[in-house]
């Protein structure tokens, strides 16, 4: 039995169930916050479910599906009369929890941010700490050599912690579970930590080399000021997420239309400036390296 995803909404999740009853797939859904991780049991169908499953969410509307519901009825009452069938479908209410590298990051997140919102000296302390700036790196040396070198590497990941509201605390840790649990569970726990660590890394880095462009008096590039945020990270997994849905189908790594157009919304409001500072560099280049990832044939990508 393997996971093929997760249905957000319990009427979406009963319809596709009835579809797939319809097709004669064992399957059994699991109950999961408001919706339900989808099973099957035949390994044989994994792909073809998979398939199904991101057809299903693009288009849940649809009359196929629609008509299904009667159809898996009727062929319920038959069943009921005959002798005990081959299979049957089970609905749980076992509650799955998070993968581990989503979790663990998730109370690392919360462990520094939360402190940092309560009381501006712990803000200062964590952003001495934890974030990525020009203080501390050899000047005597190139910058990029400073930061390859350097005896603080971490601070190459850890401005991910940084969060300055507590909306922005949320809304990166709602998108972080929702994109994490899924990538995690059909990737695996190496290959998603590599694909955060990849993301973290980059998007970091290019908002710190290039966060600090300005058009003041000319064209000027300097690295930036302190940033933080899981958000280069949180684009990176959609732009990864997005490629794989689009070209790889039969890993079960896809998002909802509505979320990717949402989020592209979100990312093009941001950079007109209307929602204030925010690190626009940092989301780009996430959302391209995971783009980038996302489209590495399956036997070298993460």
């Amino acid at each position: 039995m393997r996971q093929i995803g997760f249905i957000p909404d319990p009427v979406d999740a009963r319809k596709f169930e009835d579809y797939l009853f319809t097709q004669g797939t064992l399957v059994r859904m699991d109950r999961y916050n408001a919706g339900y991780n989808v099973w099957v049991f035949d390994e044989d169908k994994i792909v073809s479910c998979k398939k199904e499953l991101i057809d299903y969410l693009e288009n849940p509307n649809g009359q196929i599906y629609s008509d299904a519901i009667l159809i898996a009825k009727n062929q319920r009452i038959k069943k009921e009369s005959e002798i005990l069938p081959d299979y049957k479908v089970e609905f749980s209410d076992q509650v799955v929890h998070y993968p581990r590298i989503t979790l663990f990051v998730a109370i690392s997140i919360l462990a520094v941010s939360f402190p940092m919102l309560l009381d501006e000296e712990k803000k200062t302390y964590m952003v001495r700490v934890f974030g990525l700036s020009m203080q501390g790196l050899d000047h005597s040396t190139g910058l990029l050599s400073s930061l390859a070198f350097s005896s603080q590497p971490w601070r190459l990941i850890t401005p991910v912690f940084l969060h300055f509201s507590f909306l922005h605390l949320v809304f990166n840790m709602m998108l972080w579970f929702e994109f994490g649990r899924l990538i995690e569970s059909q990737r695996g726990m190496v290959k998603f930590l590599f694909l955060f660590l990849a993301l973290a890394v980059f998007s970091n880095l290019a908002q710190f080399l290039l966060g600090g462009i300005s058009f003041n008096q000319g064209f000027h590039i300097a690295p930036a000021p302190i940033f933080g945020g899981m958000s280069g990270v949180i684009y990176g997994l959609l732009g990864y997420a997005w490629m794989k849905g689009e070209f790889q189908p039969e890993l079960g790594v896809g998002i909802p239309p509505s979320t990717l157009k949402f989020l592209l919304f979100w990312l093009v409001l941001c950079m007109t400036g209307l929602l204030g500072p925010v690190a626009n560099i940092c989301h780009v280049s996430g959302l391209v390296i995971g783009m980038i990832l996302g489209l590495f044939p399956r036997k070298f990508t993460l």
